[in-house]
Formats: structure tokens, sequence, C-alpha cells
């Protein structure tokens, strides 16, 4: 079983989210405020735009691969919306700040008010294989470098929910079972994209590595180790409750929405 999740060009080791209330009696100034010319970084990579809506649970938040989150930066307006269709917005704006401690013990953090620049990129980051030990929960780890294609070829949300892995793997599990047949019990099915697509491994050959996003890898597979729906495998959600989070580190999905 393997797992990585889909990381930020920043080698960071703590992480916390921010957020702010907008009040709607009075409005944000900032035409006094100096324009301010910020520095790509990451490789040259161009800054993030991937963009989601999360409908779920009666609420409706915008985030973004960028690291800002409820906000509609388009509209300057607040986009964290509860209950979903009403109007109303709860909070205005959040983003993500990450820090930690770097190799010579000084402190770096990443952090975003209102996507004045940009902290974050999406996309894997080089390692060097074999210093990590997934057994104990940690990965690879090396010179965190990122090529710009990557960084464009992962400015996405990869979007799974439980239920539909559930069907998934009833579905295997009937097609490996002689009393049941799947044209009947699953009439119609196709494997949905999400688990088609799901980035479960790097390029090796630019020394990403090779666990991504976690993934169930099921025993008696053709190909142990690497992802392939073929074999059964799919996005880890903990379906039978195999891990309990308090002492197993391995990454799971959790919940019903990711």
């Amino acid at each position: 079983m393997n797992r990585k999740l889909i990381i930020l060009s920043i080698s960071v080791f703590i992480g916390v989210n921010t957020w702010a209330w907008n009040d709607p009696t009075k409005s944000i100034n900032t035409a006094n405020k100096p324009n301010n010319t910020f520095v790509l970084k990451a490789a040259n990579c161009s800054p993030a735009t991937g963009k989601k809506i999360l409908e779920f649970n009666n609420v409706s938040a915008l985030i973004e691969t960028g690291g800002s989150m409820w906000q509609d930066r388009s509209k300057s307006d607040a986009a964290y919306e509860v209950p979903k269709g009403s109007g109303e917005a709860v909070i205005y704006a959040g983003a993500l700040w990450m820090g930690g401690m770097d190799v010579n013990n000084q402190l770096k953090i990443a952090a975003l008010r209102f996507r004045q620049g940009n902290d974050f990129w999406t996309g894997p980051l080089s390692t060097v294989p074999g210093t990590g030990n997934l057994n104990i929960g940690t990965l690879d780890y090396g010179p965190a470098e990122i090529e710009p294609d990557d960084c464009i070829k992962y400015d996405e949300f990869y979007i799974t929910t439980r239920a539909e892995v559930e069907m998934f793997n009833s579905w295997y599990e009937c097609t490996q079972d002689p009393d049941c047949d799947p044209n009947v019990d699953f009439p119609n099915y196709d494997i949905p994209s999400s688990i088609l697509t799901w980035p479960a491994h790097g390029d090796l050959g630019k020394f990403h590595d090779f666990n991504l996003a976690p993934f169930y890898d099921r025993p008696g597979g053709a190909s142990p180790g690497v992802y392939n729906p073929a074999d059964g495998d799919y996005p880890w959600y903990d379906l039978n409750n195999e891990i309990d989070c308090r002492t197993n580190r391995k990454v799971t999905l959790y919940g019903d929405y990711n």
C-alpha cells in the first residue's frame, strides 16, 4: 500500500490555515496600497490557476490550487456560502500558511494574503530515491526541484468520493466472483475517470517520488506496488477500517469527498 500527497513546491513541515471575516457594511480600500512586483519562484513556473467549487454538506466554497480559499478574486467577493444557494457568505477569505525549519535551522514560511504574490505551486518535487521509509510514514526527500511543465500538468484538483470508490470496489469484487454477474448487478458500469487518472506515481526519470497520491494496492494483482485499476486498485479510502490513524502513519483518504 502506497501513498503520497500531491505536494506544493516548497519544503515544509507544519501547516495551518488562516481566515478573515468580512463585514458586509464596510468595504476594503486598496486604492492607497502600493503596487508590489512579485518575483516568480519555483523554476520559472507560472502561478497556479486551478480552481474548484466544493459543494458538500450544504456548503459552497471556492478553493484554488495556488493556496487561496473562499474568495472570488475576480469579483473581490466572498465565496464561502452557507447554506448553499442562499447567497449568504460566512467567511470572506482564507489562505494556506505553512512554515518550518530548513536544514540550516532557519525559519521559512510561505503564506498568502488575499493572493498578493505567489508562494505555492503544484506538482511533485525531485527527491533522492531510497531516503524515505514508507513503513514509518516518511517519503523520499532531496533537492526539491520542479520543472515548469510539471507545474502545469498538476495544476488541478483530483477529486474523488468514497461512494464512487465503494461502487468500484463492489463491481471489481463481483467480476472476480463466479457467482456474481456484473452485467446483471452493475449494468452499464464504467470505471470513473477520477479512478483511472488518479496520480498515484511520479516520473522517476525526473527523480519524483514514485509514490504520490495514496492508493489501495489490492493483494494478488499482476503488478504489485504499481497503481492499476485493472487489478482492483483504487484511491485509498480505508473501506474496511484497517488503518488506525492514532498509531499508523500511512496516509489514506478521509471523509466522503476528497
